[in-house]
């Protein structure tokens, strides 16, 4: 099933009969966000993904997100809190856990620290969405988020190429140069932890070379100081992009190879989300 929304959001949900022939066994949802920089949504991260959650009777879908606006801004965090909205709309009452990788996965962070909506400028984004989210301020909150090698910094460690998607070359759009630092500070999400962050999946290599490891380092400390709950797991080996790691998704000519240690992230973050109670 496909569901449209704002800025041209795409959901995919599995259908009745898909939901049927993988035998659901659980309640909540995954939502998932494939990577790709802000500029294209990677296949391997997206339904080789859906098939492996079937597979563990896990409800999930993907969103498809923009990467195609001169200048994305806040328009992925609107389609992200689009998207869950949508989602508890359909299984009212059940958790929703938002996986992203990369730069899906700072998409799924980005809600996870903003679902109150407000930008670098104070302006409520998400206030219009739906009628319900003036009354329940909570209703953008993920249950949880799993973070998959995820760009999360604007600074030191910053994939560069992701953040100029959002925020555009300076002067641009945005021509002074406080609100510049402001948006890139908005944007730069171990900066923006709080107490209500939602619990949080994390894993990375530290031979990535695309997205630093750093950036789930600077996470995971922020959200610690916040006393939100992690697991965090570093791998010593692998490139950028891995996704499931297994053969299916493997891209020798990129250096992206199966690897058995590696994919255990997987049935980690399986048990973890039955731990978790995001999956009941």
């Amino acid at each position: 099933m496909i569901f449209t929304g704002i800025h041209g959001a795409a959901l995919e949900l599995p259908s009745p009969e898909e939901r049927i022939s993988f035998s659901c066994s659980f309640k909540g949802t995954v939502l998932v966000f494939p990577g790709g920089g802000y500029e294209h949504l990677s296949e391997r991260e997206s339904h080789p993904v859906v098939r492996a959650f079937a597979f563990e009777g896990i409800r999930s879908g993907i969103l498809y997100y923009d990467v195609a606006s001169d200048i994305l801004g806040v328009r992925p965090l609107q389609q992200a809190a689009w998207a869950v909205a949508k989602i508890r709309e359909l299984y009212p009452g059940e958790p929703v856990t938002v996986l992203g990788f990369s730069a899906g996965a700072h998409c799924a962070g980005n809600l996870g620290v903003h679902f109150r909506g407000f930008d670098w400028k104070g302006e409520n984004v998400l206030a219009s969405l739906c009628p319900e989210a003036k009354t329940d301020p909570l209703l953008f909150r993920p249950d949880g988020m799993v973070l998959c090698y995820p760009v999360i910094s604007a600074y030191e460690h910053a994939h560069l190429g992701s953040i100029l998607r959002l925020a555009g070359p300076f002067g641009k759009q945005i021509a002074e140069a406080e609100e510049y630092q402001q948006a890139l500070r908005w944007m730069s999400l171990e900066t923006q932890v709080t107490k209500e962050t939602p619990p949080a999946f994390l894993w990375h290599t530290q031979e990535d070379d695309s997205v630093p490891v750093q950036n789930s380092l600077l996470f995971a400390e922020a959200l610690m100081k916040a006393g939100v709950t992690i697991e965090l797991h570093i791998y010593p080996y692998g490139k950028h992009g891995l996704s499931l790691v297994t053969e299916e998704v493997s891209q020798p000519e990129k250096g992206r190879l199966a690897d058995a240690h590696v994919a255990g992230w997987f049935p980690l973050m399986v048990e973890w989300l039955k731990q978790m109670k995001l999956v009941v």
